[in-house]
């Protein structure tokens, strides 16, 4: 017994030592006792106070809310730490069955290798028609009402990813799945906002009975939730029943899957492709309207941008052709162009916001389990280093620039979270883009109260930035 008396006390006074031991946290705004930095959240534009906190502190600000830690990042190289999960916007609303918010699992793994096999590589160009064709639908919208410009966006982004995802095709007007759709990005976008929910900060909040004062969010998550549900369950159900129906259009994703399975799927199995094309519909839809709505104002506000890729077309295409994606590595000025509206005002400024399932280490800081990550892909893109002149719109930028390139693919997530659908993604806006410069002449935008606006643009509030609504004018080319 005497012999072990040492080395008990030794490794008693080790423990003393390092749990007593005070963690070096990353620098941030000085918290206030108990309610850390509450006071300081912003409430709106996130993206723009944490870019002065990193001025002030660094690319890893560190900070917290009523004990709840969060770590906002400004450069690249912390992204691989990054995991995804949120109460609101995950567990109370249903979002986290989907490949957005789900916790990296074998679910998680299963299901992003189910829409990469089939939206990536050579598998994309069965779908090529299937853009080229919705892209021309969307100028004869536009030209036949052009002040129903962001109504049409949304027509093409929901018409091709339902098509692709289900082989459903939407009704010209009011299709009852791209309504539901459209709700449910909105509430997507509230539920996933940082600092939006008290349960956010305070789990525990979740397990409050309804009836208590404070806990409305419960309410608001429930309808959400069945809100969710119904665009989850609405049009693939409506695909089941589809599949020997001369209404179906092929290829689609769902069809193809089936197809693929010798048997009929257990319920494991349609659970899985139930998730993976809800992942689809959810991931292309609103992301897809932000990104054409940044580039229709982008053109109306830099005529000589607009000009220049005309001429590429002009040169490009025979007289009276229309472009497609077999096109696009003629065509390099709008593929930068394309990247430089994923730059100039990002649609996802922060991202997703992201979990640390356990204690980290990052440039010899302590980042506690529990920490909420924030990746300030704004701010990236706003790098004056990779990007001179940021607040132009400058497509020239990624003429050759390897670096630049890299860098604005953070958009789409990072690691093994990066969006599994970029290059479907892509190919949409591409085709979108050079339909409409080949037919359409974009010039007087103006706000919703008739004023004119000037590069120095306004963007929602949003985990999905819009900006705010414009008119422009938009007329025939020919």
């Amino acid at each position: 017994m005497p012999s072990l008396v040492l080395p008990l006390i030794v490794a008693a006074a080790t423990l003393v030592y390092y749990v007593g031991k005070p963690r070096k946290r990353p620098p941030g705004p000085p918290p206030l006792p108990l309610i850390g930095n509450l006071l300081q959240m912003p409430k709106d534009h996130e993206w723009k106070t944490f870019s002065e906190w990193a001025r002030a502190y660094g690319d890893c600000v560190y900070f917290h809310v009523l004990g709840q830690p969060i770590v906002v990042l400004g450069s690249l190289v912390a992204a691989h730490d990054l995991l995804n999960q949120k109460v609101m916007a995950g567990e109370l609303t249903g979002f986290a069955r989907g490949l957005a918010l789900m916790p990296y699992s074998a679910r998680f793994q299963s299901l992003r290798r189910l829409i990469h096999k089939e939206l990536s590589g050579n598998m994309l160009q069965k779908y090529w028609p299937l853009h080229e064709d919705e892209s021309r639908i969307l100028i004869d919208k536009i030209l036949l009402e052009p002040d129903l410009l962001l109504d049409s966006i949304r027509h093409y982004a929901g018409s091709v990813i339902l098509r692709v995802t289900y082989g459903y095709q939407t009704a010209p007007r009011d299709d009852k799945f791209l309504l539901l759709a459209e709700r449910v990005m909105a509430a997507f976008s509230l539920a996933s906002q940082p600092g939006a929910w008290a349960v956010d900060i305070i789990p525990w909040l979740r397990h409050l009975p309804s009836w208590l004062p404070g806990t409305k969010f419960k309410q608001t998550a429930a309808i959400w939730a069945q809100l969710n549900m119904d665009v989850v369950e609405g049009p693939f159900n409506w695909a089941l029943a589809h599949q020997d129906s001369a209404l179906l259009v092929r290829p689609n994703f769902v069809s193809t899957v089936l197809s693929q399975s010798p048997d009929v799927l257990s319920e494991d199995d349609q659970d899985l492709l139930l998730w993976a094309a809800a992942s689809l519909f959810g991931g292309g839809a609103d992301t897809t309207v932000a990104a054409l709505s940044s580039f229709f104002l982008a053109m109306a506000l830099y005529p000589e941008v607009q000009a220049a890729a005309q001429a590429e077309l002009d040169r490009v295409l025979s007289p009276g052709q229309l472009p497609g994606l077999s096109d696009r590595p003629s065509l390099p000025y709008i593929e930068c162009l394309m990247r430089e509206v994923l730059r100039w005002n990002p649609i996802g400024p922060l991202g997703l916001p992201h979990l640390l399932t356990q204690d980290d280490i990052y440039k010899g800081y302590h980042l506690p389990a529990g920490s909420i990550v924030m990746v300030n892909v704004w701010s990236i893109l706003r790098d004056p280093l990779v990007f001179p002149d940021p607040l132009e719109f400058r497509p020239e930028r990624f003429m050759n620039d390897k670096t630049a390139i890299e860098t604005v693919g953070c958009i789409f997530g990072f690691g093994r979270r990066a969006c599994p659908g970029v290059h479907f993604s892509e190919a949409s806006m591409f085709i979108a883009i050079a339909t409409t410069l080949s037919q359409c002449k974009i010039s007087d935008p103006v706000n919703s109260r008739g004023e004119h606006i000037g590069k120095d643009v306004e963007y929602q509030t949003g985990t999905i930035s819009h900006p705010e609504k414009f008119r422009c004018s938009i007329t025939p080319r020919v």
